[in-house]
């Protein structure tokens, strides 16, 4: 069913859905169900989304196929083609590699895409959603602003999550016993032998109780050529829950949850930082952490809940499951909740309650199983701290 067809409850109107979150999987949400004529509005409660937020990602089929049905952009145009994944030794030379084709892309190319195609005047910034009410018709929600607005559907896609909350007030997230400091460096600016032998290559390095890995991104403007790439480079290591706060502290005495930004990142932190990457990491990770100026700092968290459909409110992709960074899966988790709940409203012919019935199923399915890979893998590089996890019930 095309957009210009108009998608329709079971009383002839169009379909309102109001999305709370406007990062990957908000966006995907509401193009896929612009796509078959749903009226959509989202709104986003950072001013920019975009702003601090340096991360790669790799492009998984279920994102590849989005973009491509949805008549967005292909990924030729917008990643970088990783041929091989390469592990290193202490000393920087090849233990082990494998020809492992992977396309990446930066989340800041991603979002704009996706972006770009929403209709300004449906996103809305700086305002988020506090409160909602639901009965058999409609859901009302309240904004920050004041105002009221009536829907469908409602759909809560934000990691912070306020209808999580009232919800599921004991599905919060729970710190996975490690971080990652990530980084993001102009191609042009690395030592020349340091960009060819990571150019091309996913490259990773397993230390004790560590990881770091690269790859390359297209530059801050999509740019492809090379030289005007970007590195994105991670640091994941443990640190005990007792000394997270004051990792996370910073210089505007504020501790932030997800992640603090790289402004944020105190200078006793940054250089405890700095002796321990000459200690523990490659020459070639080292190189990369020196010319970042202030990394981002992200605390790993994990999220799991026992429902994601409540009448006519749902809950999709971080919202949901927090699933660990080594699965590579977030984005695509996210685009397969969009996708199959649209299918679910098709076959439902707009009965809300019943398509987010049978919706659910399958994507508690989706996320338990990337939760608990997620785990898994992050167990095999003694990152975490796996008794801290707890389902909620």
């Amino acid at each position: 069913m095309s957009e210009n067809q108009g998608f329709a409850d079971r009383n002839s109107q169009p379909l309102r859905v109001i999305i709370s979150g406007g990062s990957i999987g908000g966006l995907c949400a509401g193009l896929a169900l612009r796509h078959i004529g749903c009226h959509v509005r989202i709104f986003e409660q950072l001013p920019d989304v975009l702003q601090s937020w340096d991360a790669g990602s790799v492009v998984q089929l279920e994102m590849d196929r989005f973009l491509s049905e949805h008549g967005l952009t292909t990924t030729e145009t917008v990643s970088v083609l990783s041929k091989k994944q390469q592990f290193l030794s202490i000393d920087g030379s090849i233990i082990w590699e494998e020809a492992t084709p992977q396309v990446m892309i930066s989340w800041d190319m991603l979002h704009h895409q996706l972006r770009k195609s929403f209709p300004h005047e449906f996103y809305h910034q700086g305002n988020k959603i506090v409160s909602f009410e639901q009965n058999d018709n409609c859901v009302t929600v309240r904004l920050e602003d004041g105002q009221e607005e009536e829907c469908d559907l409602l759909i809560e896609a934000d990691t912070s999550s306020m209808i999580r909350q009232q919800l599921l007030p004991d599905a919060v997230p729970q710190y996975a016993g490690y971080v990652a400091w990530r980084g993001m460096i102009n191609e042009s600016i690395l030592v020349p032998e340091v960009a060819e032998f990571l150019a091309h290559n996913f490259t990773f390095y397993n230390g004790p109780s560590m990881q770091a890995t690269c790859y390359v991104v297209p530059g801050e403007n999509g740019e492809l050529e090379v030289g005007k790439r970007r590195f994105n480079w991670l640091w994941y290591f443990h640190v005990p829950v007792e000394e997270l706060s004051e990792v996370m502290d910073s210089d505007r005495d504020t501790v932030q949850k997800f992640y603090l930004p790289q402004a944020d990142v105190t200078e006793k932190v940054m250089q405890q930082r700095r002796v321990e990457a000459k200690k523990f990491l490659p020459a070639v990770f080292q190189h990369l952490f020196e010319l970042t100026e202030k990394p981002l700092i992200q605390p790993i968290y994990d999220l799991s809940v026992p429902r994601m459909a409540f009448g006519r409110v749902c809950l999709i992709g971080d919202a949901a499951f927090l699933i660990r960074p080594h699965t590579d899966a977030a984005t695509s988790k996210a685009v397969t909740n969009a996708v199959e709940l649209v299918h679910e409203l098709q076959e439902a012919r707009g009965d809300v309650v019943e398509a987010l019935k049978s919706w659910q199923i399958t994507q508690l399915a989706l996320g338990n199983y990337l939760r608990v890979l997620g785990v898994t893998l992050s167990n095999r590089l003694g990152l975490s701290n796996a008794s801290s996890f707890v389902t909620p019930k």
